[in-house]
């Protein structure tokens, strides 16, 4: 009948083609680039990597943001927010409405809340003991 492999990373692309595909029959894109970069990093003045954001804006302008991270010595100077505040300024350029994300309970809630992100959604006990929020912010 078929069988099960695991995948190398240019079956992962051709899956994530074939999804992207798919979801532009459904729901056509409002964006000329589908996937368009909007990642930013902080460096120091002697090259250190203070802290970086890792954000894409998809297919209908819509932007998700997989990771933000800051230098534990460098946390409490506002980095993270301008890091934030940049992704969503370039977004909006773009002509982005949405930006969502994720974070855990003992990560950066509070932050994103200052930013006027709102939790649409909780995964509870992920990890064990913890929780996952989803949250959203309109452009």
């Amino acid at each position: 009948m078929y069988q099960i492999y695991s995948c190398s990373e240019e079956d992962k692309k051709n899956i994530i083609d074939g999804l992207v595909a798919y979801n532009l029959t459904c729901v056509p894109a409002t964006q000329e680039e589908l996937f368009v970069d909007l990642s930013r990093k902080a460096v120091s003045k002697s090259g250190e990597i203070m802290g970086g954001i890792i954000a894409r804006m998809y297919c209908w302008g819509c932007v998700d943001v997989d990771a933000l991270w800051v230098s534990e010595k460098y946390r409490g100077i506002g980095l993270g927010k301008t890091l934030l505040s940049q992704v969503e300024a370039s977004a909006r350029k773009k002509g982005a409405c949405l930006i969502h994300l994720d974070t855990f309970d003992f990560q950066a809630r509070g932050l994103y809340e200052s930013q006027g992100y709102e939790v649409f959604g909780v995964l509870k006990n992920c990890p064990p003991g913890h929780e996952r929020y989803y949250m959203k912010k309109c452009l």
